[in-house]
């Protein structure tokens, strides 16, 4: 056997397990009962299943299968229900479909995007309330100085308030043994100056 004939078997294989695998696909993802040898990449509105797939995989669907090289036989049995998937055809919306994989996806990004809203609403929550906590915290710093501040006021007018009252004391004490001093001197006075009996 010649090198060609070799490849072209090996072809024909690959191009066997690929079209089983997907005929087992349609089965299991959409209930429908094709047989190998009738399993097309290109469909056609007779036929109860499209394929969608993602972008990088689109081009698989743009040639039949027939025609495909052998690497596109092995990316197809590789990527079936990954990056590509079979759905039902619009003709045939009536029977309950599945979700399809980018239906899945899309419904994954639209998740996706409101959690991504969510997560920066709550970093943008976190950051007011660490600046609103970063506020108090200064705020209860500068009240706490004040707080000082005005216990050694308090505590420096209560000892002038002493010195004072101390000072008030003896003043006050100066001044009852200078009444008392000056009385008793009138008192002699008095006594010297009145005439005598």
């Amino acid at each position: 056997m010649n090198l060609k004939h070799l490849n072209n078997l090996d072809r024909a294989a690959c191009r066997v397990e690929c079209r089983r695998q997907l005929s087992e696909h349609l089965f299991t993802k959409l209930g429908l009962s094709v047989e190998p040898a009738d399993v097309r990449l290109i469909t056609s509105a007779d036929d109860l299943y499209t394929w969608q797939a993602l972008p990088e995989r689109a081009h698989l669907f743009k040639k039949h299968l027939s025609r495909h090289p052998i690497s596109a036989y092995r990316e197809l049995c590789c990527e079936v229900g990954v990056t590509f998937e079979a759905v039902h055809s619009s003709e045939s919306r009536d029977l309950d479909p599945k979700p399809s994989f980018t239906t899945a996806i899309e419904h994954l990004e639209k998740e996706k995007h409101t959690l991504f809203v969510e997560v920066e609403g709550l970093k943008e929550q976190l950051a007011k309330a660490t600046e609103v906590r970063s506020a108090a915290e200064q705020e209860v710093q500068r009240l706490q100085v004040m707080l000082r501040a005005s216990e050694m006021e308090k505590q420096i007018m209560q000892q002038n308030m002493q010195s004072l009252a101390d000072m008030v004391d003896y003043l006050r004490s100066a001044a009852v043994i200078a009444a008392k001093e000056f009385l008793h001197k009138i008192e002699l006075e008095v006594r010297l100056e009145s005439p005598r009996a």
